[in-house]
C-alpha cells in the first residue's frame, strides 16, 4: 500500500518511466530497420536518376490499376515498376527539352478526337473501338461537379498522368524520329543484302563430336574468350545461379484407395438423396444444367451415360487425377449450331434489367418487331444487323448465352439472360441438326486423387536428409548422383525475379532467389532449408519439395573469368570454341571436302539461295559467319575451317560469286532502310534511356 501511495504522490515519475519505455521500443524498431535497410529510407523502392519512387505511391497505383488484374502479383509489380521507371525518365528528359502537355491537350487526348492509347485500351468497347458514350458520360460528370466517387477520382488522376507520360514519351520518339536519314550508300548495301545469293556446299562437323573431356576447360580459355568478347556478357545487374534437386510428392496406391472410398461413401448418399442438385452442389460436386456432348464426357463412363436409364449411377471410375461418380439426369438431342439475335443492355445492373423487360413486354404484345428494337437498343456491333448473330457452333458464346441457345430455349421465343457484358434479350431464330447427336446432362461427385500428409511427410524427409548431409553445393550434387536425383541448373537470375526455370512462377519459387540473393548466400553453399511447393492446381498439398544451393555470383559490370564459369550460356559458346579447335587440329585433307565426310561420318550439304539476310542452312541452323565466309570466296575455292555456332565448317562456293548491278531508283531500299531504323527506335528508345540510367533498385527488400 506504501508503494501505491508514493505512486500516486509522485505521479510523473511513472508518466516519465513510460515515455523511456516507449521512446526504447522506437528506438530498437529505427536501428533495426536502419540494419535492415542501411540506414535508407523504409518507404523507398527505389531512385532513377535522382527521382525516388516511394512504396506508398507503388502500392496505390497498383490497386487503382491492377485491382482486377488476372496476372501473377509478380508481373504486375513488374509492369507497375516500368511505369514508374519509365516516367522518371520521360518527365526528366521532357523537362530539359521544354516539353509538356496543355490542358486543352489533355482534354483532347482523355475525351477528344485524339484519344490517348490509354483511353482507348481501358474503355474499348466491344467492336474495338474507345466506348464515346461512356467518356462522354465522365465529362459531363467531372464538369458538373458529380464526379465525387473518392475511388473513381484517385483512378482518373492517377490515369491522367499516365496518359501524360505516353504523349511525352510520344513526343521524345518524335524529336528522335526526325534526325533518321538513310545515306545513298546504306541503301545500296540493303538492296545487295535483299538481292545477291550464294550456292555452296559444305562438311559440317558437329561440336558434339568431340568429347566434353577432351575440350576440358581451363582459365586460360575463359581469358582468351573475354580478350575476343569484350563485352558479350557484361551483366547490367548482378546475377545469380541457383542448382536445384526437386522431389516430386506423388500419391500412393493407398491414398488413390482413399480416395475411391470417400467417393463410394458420397455415392450412397447421392443414390438416396431427395434433391441431386442440393446434394452434389453440399458435397462440393458439380450439378451440370449443360447437355455435354460424348466427346467431352469423361471417357471411362461416356458409352454408360448415354446408353443406361434416367437415375442411374455410374461409377466410381478415374477421370483426370480423381475418383468420381455421375448420375444421369436427361438427354436430348443437340443442335449443331444456332442462330440467334439479340438485344444487348450493357451492365448486369437492376436498372438495365427493367429496360430489357420494358422490351421483352413490347415484343411479347407485338407492338414493335424485334429488329426495329435492337437497332434502335443494342448496345453492341449487332444492332446495325437487327441484332442479328449469324449462325455459332455451342461453346462459342459464354455460358449463360450458350445455356439459352441450345439447352434450354425454343425457336421464336423471347428469353432474357445477364452475363459479362450485360442483359441480353435473346431470340432463337434457327437451329441445324445434321450429326443428331445426343448430349447428357449429369450431377458429378469426384475425390481427387492426391498424396496424403503421410506421403508429403516422406517426401520431406528424404529431401531433409539430402541437406542434412550435405555440407555444401558440390556434396550435394554427389549424393543426388548417387540417389539418381537430377541436378537442374537455372538461368542466371536478377533480384527481382520470380520465376525459376521449371520450378515455375509464384511466392515458392520467389522465396528460393531471395535466399539466393541474401549477402550469407554465397557461391557453393546451399540453404539448409527444405522449400515446399503448393500444388499449382489449387490442391491443398505440397507438391514437390527443393533443395537449393547457390552455384555463382556475377557482380554488376564487366564481364570476368569468374562470372563467365557460372553462365551455362558463355560454358557452352567457350566449349564451342575448344571444341572448334581440337577439330581443327585433327582435320585430314582440309581440302577434299569428301575426304572430310569420310574422316568425320559426316554428309555433304548444299545450301542454295543463301544471302546475307537469310543464313539458315540444312542441318546446321543460322549461320552467319558461314555464309559470309560463302561469299567472300572465288567459286570452286575450298575454304579454311570456319567455327560456327553448331560445328567447325568446310564449305566450297558452286555458284559465281554474285554481283547484282544496282538498279537507277533506290528509293524503296532506302524507305525500307528507314522503317527499320523507325521501327527500331520506337521499340528502343526507352530501353536505352533504362540502360544509361542511373537506377537503385529496392524492390527485392519489400517483395
Amino acid at each position: 500500500m506504501a508503494l501505491i501511495g508514493t505512486i500516486r504522490k509522485n505521479g510523473w515519475i511513472l508518466i516519465v518511466l513510460m515515455i523511456l519505455a516507449l521512446g526504447g521500443f522506437i528506438l530498437m524498431d529505427i536501428i533495426s530497420n536502419a540494419q535492415r535497410y542501411s540506414a535508407g529510407d523504409v518507404n523507398m523502392l527505389g531512385k532513377v536518376n535522382g527521382t525516388e519512387i516511394k512504396r506508398s505511391e507503388f502500392d496505390t497505383y497498383e490497386k487503382l490499376i491492377y485491382s482486377n488484374s488476372q496476372s501473377n502479383a509478380y508481373q504486375v509489380r513488374q509492369q507497375v515498376w516500368n511505369y514508374f521507371v519509365e516516367n522518371a525518365l520521360v518527365s526528366k528528359e521532357a523537362e530539359a527539352l521544354g516539353l509538356g502537355v496543355g490542358k486543352d491537350e489533355l482534354l483532347d487526348l482523355q475525351f477528344g478526337n485524339n484519344i490517348s492509347p490509354v483511353i482507348a485500351e481501358r474503355f474499348k468497347g466491344q467492336d474495338g473501338q474507345p466506348n464515346r458514350a461512356t467518356l462522354a458520360g465522365i465529362k459531363a460528370a467531372i464538369e458538373q461537379g458529380s464526379f465525387t466517387d473518392p475511388t473513381n477520382r484517385a483512378y482518373w488522376q492517377v490515369q491522367e498522368k499516365e496518359v501524360i507520360k505516353e504523349r511525352l514519351q510520344e513526343k521524345l520518339t518524335n524529336l528522335v524520329l526526325k534526325g533518321v536519314y538513310t545515306p545513298q550508300w546504306q541503301a545500296e548495301m540493303t538492296f545487295r543484302e535483299n538481292n545477291e545469293r550464294i550456292d555452296f556446299v559444305y562438311v559440317r562437323i558437329p561440336y558434339d563430336k568431340v568429347s566434353d573431356t577432351e575440350a576440358a576447360l581451363t582459365d586460360a580459355d575463359y581469358t582468351a574468350y573475354l580478350k575476343d568478347n569484350p563485352h558479350t556478357y557484361d551483366q547490367q545487374d548482378e546475377t545469380r545461379i541457383v542448382n536445384y534437386i526437386s522431389l516430386n510428392v506423388l500419391p500412393t496406391a493407398g491414398d488413390s484407395a482413399a480416395a475411391k472410398a470417400n467417393v463410394v461413401r458420397d455415392l450412397e448418399g447421392l443414390r438416396a438423396a431427395p434433391n441431386d442438385s442440393a446434394f452434389v452442389i453440399s458435397h462440393n460436386g458439380v450439378y451440370d444444367n449443360g447437355y455435354r456432348l460424348k466427346a467431352t464426357l469423361p471417357a471411362a463412363a461416356a458409352d454408360s451415360l448415354l446408353r443406361l436409364p434416367y437415375g442411374t449411377i455410374v461409377g466410381p471410375f478415374q477421370d483426370q487425377g480423381a475418383w468420381m461418380v455421375a448420375k444421369v439426369i436427361d438427354r436430348k438431342v443437340i443442335p449443331d449450331s444456332v442462330r440467334a439475335r439479340h438485344i444487348l443492355i450493357r451492365e448486369a445492373s437492376p436498372a438495365n434489367e427493367k429496360r430489357i423487360d420494358s422490351l421483352l413486354t413490347l415484343l411479347n404484345a407485338k407492338v414493335a418487331p424485334f429488329d426495329t428494337l435492337a437497332k434502335q437498343n443494342s448496345m453492341d456491333g449487332s444492332a446495325a444487323k437487327g441484332g442479328d448473330l449469324g449462325w455459332f457452333a455451342e461453346g462459342a458464346m459464354v455460358p449463360e448465352f450458350n445455356q439459352v441457345c441450345f439447352f434450354q430455349g425454343e425457336q421464336g421465343k423471347f428469353y432474357k439472360v445477364a452475363t459479362q457484358f450485360g442483359w441480353h434479350l435473346i431470340e432463337i431464330t434457327g437451329k441445324k441438326f445434321i450429326k443428331n447427336e445426343s448430349g447428357v446432362k449429369a450431377a458429378y461427385l469426384s475425390q481427387p486423387i492426391e498424396p496424403s500428409t503421410q506421403t508429403q511427410q516422406t517426401i520431406k524427409d528424404k529431401a531433409l536428409a539430402l541437406v542434412q548431409k550435405a555440407k555444401n553445393l558440390e556434396e550435394l550434387s554427389s549424393l543426388a548422383g548417387q540417389e539418381n536425383l537430377a541436378v537442374q541448373t537455372s538461368a542466371p537470375l536478377k533480384a527481382n525475379d520470380f520465376s525459376l526455370g521449371a520450378l515455375g512462377s509464384g511466392d515458392d519459387a520467389r522465396e528460393i532467389i531471395r535466399w539466393a540473393f541474401e549477402e550469407k548466400s554465397s557461391a557453393g553453399s546451399i540453404n539448409k532449408d527444405v522449400f515446399a511447393f503448393r500444388d499449382a492446381n489449387g490442391g491443398y498439398f505440397d507438391a514437390q519439395y527443393v533443395v537449393a544451393g547457390l552455384k555463382a555470383i556475377a557482380p554488376k559490370g564487366p564481364a570476368t573469368a569468374a562470372s563467365l564459369k557460372g553462365n551455362p550460356r558463355a560454358e557452352q559458346e567457350i566449349k564451342n570454341r575448344k571444341k572448334a579447335e581440337v577439330i581443327k587440329g585433327k582435320l585430314q585433307n582440309a581440302s577434299d571436302l569428301s575426304a572430310l565426310a569420310s574422316q568425320w561420318s559426316v554428309a555433304i550439304d548444299t545450301a542454295k539461295g543463301s544471302s546475307m539476310l537469310q543464313t539458315f542452312v540444312p542441318n546446321g541452323g543460322s549461320e552467319p559467319r558461314v555464309v559470309g565466309t560463302a561469299f567472300s570466296l572465288k567459286k570452286d575455292a575450298v575454304s579454311a575451317p570456319v567455327a560456327g555456332n553448331s560445328g567447325v565448317y568446310v564449305l566450297k562456293p558452286i555458284s559465281d560469286k554474285p554481283e547484282s548491278p544496282l538498279p537507277p531508283d533506290l528509293t524503296l531500299f532506302r524507305r525500307q532502310v528507314t522503317s527499320s531504323t523507325t521501327s527500331n527506335i520506337r521499340m528502343n528508345l526507352m530501353n536505352t534511356l533504362k540502360k544509361n540510367a542511373d537506377t537503385k533498385d529496392n524492390r527485392s527488400r519489400f517483395f
